[in-house]
């Protein structure tokens, strides 16, 4: 259990330090813009939507996810290529405004190569001797109380048997969990359960009687607590405190 803790506390002083590092490379662009030591036409590309994307491949740099950096960083360029060949159509031959337009399709294509090259890599695992449900596990026990989830292009429904539940971290890139905690019960003071979900959803069972506190901020998603109306004469010493971010995605309370 301390290991998950120091595991999640370390993921979110790494999450305040690239915070930090994209402020002053933000800040140092503008003032680089303003002083003119830039090309003002790079405006177009440096604050343009696609360098959503870059952030991304910066917190799966954190979260020492390779695979998610290139794939982050493979989409940021595929719709910046574009822009740049706008701006310099010599640097970049056979590449025009419309390059994103007509070829979007090879997205589709690429992630379900991804999905399929995962699948295969699940079933070589269980040809090779080892437990496959060890990968996807419906029911979660002898955890110490402390779940912890994180999928990329996949699902899982999980329902949670320890007797306790004492926390937990679930991170969703492109996929979706299902969480069931009704067989657990909280420890006495707050318990805290932290969310990060970009291009996905999350989905909590909770019992009637727990006091469920959500501070989950959403950019362009939304959290939705169907559950605020069971919580009036609940005991209070206990309380679910639900934290993290939801980036084109959602997180229901139930």
């Amino acid at each position: 259990m301390e290991n998950n803790e120091q595991n999640m506390n370390f993921s979110d002083r790494s999450k305040g330090g690239i915070f930090g590092f994209l402020l002053i490379l933000v800040g140092t662009l503008f003032l680089a813009f303003n002083r003119g030591w830039l090309d003002p036409d790079l405006r177009y590309i440096v604050f343009s939507w696609p360098m959503v994307f870059v952030v991304f491949a910066f917190f799966a740099l954190a979260k020492r996810e390779y695979w998610g950096i290139l794939f982050w960083l493979a989409l940021a360029a595929f719709f910046l290529l574009p822009r740049i060949a706008v701006l310099y159509p010599d640097a970049l031959p056979g590449i025009n405004k419309d390059f994103a337009h007509n070829f979007w399709p090879v997205l589709l294509i690429l992630v379900g190569v991804g999905v399929i090259l995962k699948i295969s890599f699940r079933r070589r695992i269980g040809c090779c001797g080892l437990d496959r449900e060890q990968f996807n596990m419906n029911k979660i026990e002898g955890t110490d109380g402390v779940y912890v989830r994180k999928v990329v292009f996949g699902g899982n429904e999980d329902i949670f048997l320890e007797p306790v539940f004492r926390g937990g971290k679930i991170e969703v890139v492109f996929g979706g969990v299902e969480l069931d905690l009704r067989r657990s019960t909280l420890p006495e003071g707050d318990t805290h359960l932290q969310i990060e979900a970009v291009f996905g959803g999350v989905t909590l069972y909770l019992p009637d009687d727990w006091v469920v506190v959500p501070k989950i901020d959403a950019v362009l998603g939304g959290v939705e607590n169907k559950r605020f109306s069971k919580t009036v004469s609940a005991d209070n010493s206990s309380r679910l405190l639900i934290t993290g971010e939801v980036v084109f995605g959602g997180c229901e309370i139930r």
